[in-house]
């Protein structure tokens, strides 16, 4: 809708300007003889009440077709939302995840405590990097978030889940939850590409061995790739633990950007593309997936098969609305959304893992 609304906003002072109660005197009389005897003087109502509390006029334009629904007020944080005991929970979310990550992948995948220790520092930062990107948005348009839950796995060769934050209360505006969703993977780029720039730096030739029944080849982005041809390396390398926490948090960081229910790249495709567009693409990116996952299990190496079962579970919950269906995003955020889709095309592999 394109027509303007007017509402009472707190004013720091209050206004010198009287409004002109004679139209509103004369809504009554305009209204017909049936409803003129119920309704009260609204000048004279709407004068004193604003002049004497200091309120002074707002226009607010293109709200919804529900108007009838209230304007979302910024949410500030609730008094036992950050607790010095939920603090320490989260605290000992992350240091457990840095336990198994330095443990489970230093002595079980890697070379030993070092290498378990320079992996745990940087795929944590990356995945840290990435919640709270998410949580600064969030604080930023006063929704209320919590901070970030890491999920230790005490299993090579990733030893964690990731990290995820919990939203707690309605986002108010499709600009809003554009910027929460893209926030987290654009900062944990920030960190993915030094990493993976400094991994390819240092690495060393892997010795020519013959190809063997049951070996494992880890495939790489076009991010890696580019690295691979700008610094000459040759076309097979040693994994060293800044490598392979790169390669992990790029590949987590395509997995968040598809553009499925509430995965991040479901927040950004629905502030962009609307409810029907999201919908749209979110079932033709779960089509897609259950291809991949049929075409990995008949080659032997099952690599999407868990992550299919994840999006069956995602794909089923949706996407819930926002409170302005209708704002408008601007060419600034549109811009910003090409970028996101550039992140995606650099991380995501069809086939991430080969087993020979």
């Amino acid at each position: 809708m394109d027509q303007s609304f007017l509402f009472p906003n707190p004013a720091s002072e209050p206004s010198n300007t009287v409004p002109n109660d004679k139209p509103a005197k004369n809504a009554a009389r305009d209204l017909g003889p049936d409803m003129a005897p119920d309704m009260p003087d609204m000048g004279e109502d709407v004068s004193k009440d604003w002049m004497g509390e200091g309120y002074r006029p707002t226009i607010v334009n293109n709200t919804p077709e529900f108007f009838s629904q209230p304007v979302l007020q910024k949410a500030a944080a609730a008094p036992d939302e950050i607790t010095f005991g939920r603090l320490l929970f989260h605290l000992f979310l992350l240091g457990l995840t840095v336990l198994t990550t330095t443990i489970a992948v230093g002595f079980f995948w890697l070379g030993g405590l070092w290498d378990g220790l320079v992996y745990s520092f940087t795929v944590l930062t990356i995945l840290g990097s990435h919640e709270m990107g998410h949580y600064i948005a969030c604080r930023w348009y006063g929704v209320r978030a919590t901070l970030p839950y890491f999920i230790p796995v005490p299993i090579p060769p990733v030893g964690t889940f990731g990290a995820f934050i919990k939203i707690k209360s309605p986002i108010p505006s499709r600009r809003a939850l554009f910027d929460i969703g893209i926030a987290g993977p654009l900062a944990g780029y920030a960190f993915a590409i030094p990493a993976a720039f400094i991994a390819h730096y240092f690495a060393t030739p892997a010795d020519q061995v013959e190809y063997f029944k049951g070996m494992i080849t880890i495939n790489s982005p076009l991010l890696f790739q580019f690295f691979e041809r700008l610094l000459h390396l040759p076309p097979m390398v040693n994994m060293n633990p800044v490598m392979w926490a790169a390669w992990i948090g790029v590949f987590m960081t395509a997995l968040n950007l598809l553009p499925v229910g509430q995965l991040d790249g479901g927040h950004v495709t629905y502030a962009v593309l609307g409810r029907r567009g999201h919908r749209l693409t979110a079932w033709m990116s779960y089509i897609s997936v259950i291809a991949l996952a049929a075409f990995s299990v008949k080659s032997g190496m099952w690599n999407w098969v868990v992550f299919a079962a994840l999006l069956t579970l995602v794909i089923r919950v949706g996407h819930p609305p926002v409170v302005d269906e209708y704002e408008p995003l601007g060419l600034a955020r549109i811009l910003v959304a090409i970028i996101g889709l550039l992140v995606f095309v650099l991380s995501f592999l069809p086939v991430p893992i080969t087993i020979h």
